[in-house]
């Protein structure tokens, strides 16, 4: 797949913005405050209906403007397509002007995303690794994240029942929570255990190393892993949550470790640690393409911070038919198609 043209109005510090990428490699640069970035988060936000950073969708609007429209034409196996995002009263998307959610635009555009800011925190703090590994998942398999987004609905409301509320805990509601927690909760480990056996199987397949990805759901067994299991699983601690007030099991605590020759890659230096989550991204792009017959659009905000030399080429090299929207403050000629942002964007 690949994005043809981007157009913003009032998004961020972008009016009446427009760009026509190339099919292959394409550098965005321009000095800090230009926008560069900006045009990386639209494409995301098209591809997931949120930015990937912490903020809410209000804080993306210009200060001069009431809302924002960001859209893009895509070509795809299907054909060409336009996604669009608008938000004015209300935030929605649509596809091919018919109204859609983020779980079918996937289908159209998906966004792979790697940025020099973030990578210490996929590595760092477990609930982002989960957050890419979910991300991920949803991309080779896109009713996934649906799965996730009903599994949280429903872990709030048990929530809001363990706070209590000044009110004596009503345990056959708390049963009825667990039954619906323990048969989505099933359906995300076993999503994510297929998963994380593909990833790996990918990157011994390419790479030939001892890198690989342990994933230990946050249950008290998995050996027969099933909807009662987790139910069984959520009765043993029931009085714990109940004092604890909250949820102690399921998907939202699970745990990933990468591995390099059997140590964890915290322990590794800055550069390695880039190296090697570089190397899961890489991985992640070959089975991508294997399960959809098609590559994701590769977003990379300030490359040359975010990779060195060697992970550049060769991601050129090994995925010739992928196409990268990156972003620089300098200009550099291994891309090709080069646009410069001037600060007044």
């Amino acid at each position: 797949m690949e994005v043809k043209k981007l157009e913003i109005n009032g998004f961020r510090n972008l009016n009446n913005f427009s760009i026509n990428f190339g099919d292959k490699k394409n550098l965005i640069f321009g000095v800090n405050g230009s926008g560069k970035t900006s045009v990386i988060e639209a494409l995301f936000l098209l591809g997931f209906g949120k930015s990937f950073l912490p903020v809410n969708k209000k804080e993306l609007v210009n200060f001069n403007a009431s809302g924002f429209f960001v859209k893009a034409e895509i070509l795809n196996k299907s054909g060409e397509n336009t996604l669009t995002a608008r938000l004015e009263k209300s935030f929605y998307m649509q596809a091919n002007s018919e109204k859609a959610v983020f779980s079918q635009t996937s289908h159209y555009l998906y966004p792979l995303f790697f940025s020099s800011s973030n990578y210490n925190y996929y590595i760092d703090y477990m609930a982002y690794f989960r957050k890419l590994m979910d991300r991920f998942i949803h991309g080779v398999h896109s009713l996934y994240l649906h799965d996730v987004l009903r599994y949280n609905n429903i872990l709030k409301q048990k929530n809001y029942l363990l706070k209590n509320l000044g009110k004596s805990i009503n345990h056959s509601e708390l049963n009825s929570w667990n039954t619906v927690l323990a048969e989505s909760g099933c359906k995300i480990v076993k999503k994510r255990m297929a998963f994380i056996n593909q990833l790996n199987d990918m990157i011994g397949e390419i790479f030939r190393f001892d890198l690989k990805i342990n994933y230990f759901p946050a249950l008290l067994t998995t050996a027969a892993l099933s909807e009662n299991s987790i139910f069984n699983d959520l009765c043993l601690i029931k009085n714990s949550e109940i004092n604890r007030k909250r949820s102690l099991l399921g998907p939202q605590r699970d745990r990933f470790d990468i591995m390099v020759s059997g140590k964890k890659v915290q322990l590794f230096s800055s550069g390695e640690k880039k190296k090697y989550l570089m190397m899961i991204f890489a991985a992640y792009i070959d089975l991508f393409r294997k399960e959809r017959n098609d590559y994701p659009v590769f977003l990379i905000d300030d490359y040359d911070a975010a990779m060195d030399e060697n992970n550049l080429n060769f991601l050129m090299d090994h995925f010739s038919k992928i196409q990268i929207i990156a972003t620089s403050v300098a200009k550099n000629e291994k891309f090709g198609h080069l646009f410069e942002l001037k600060k007044e964007n």
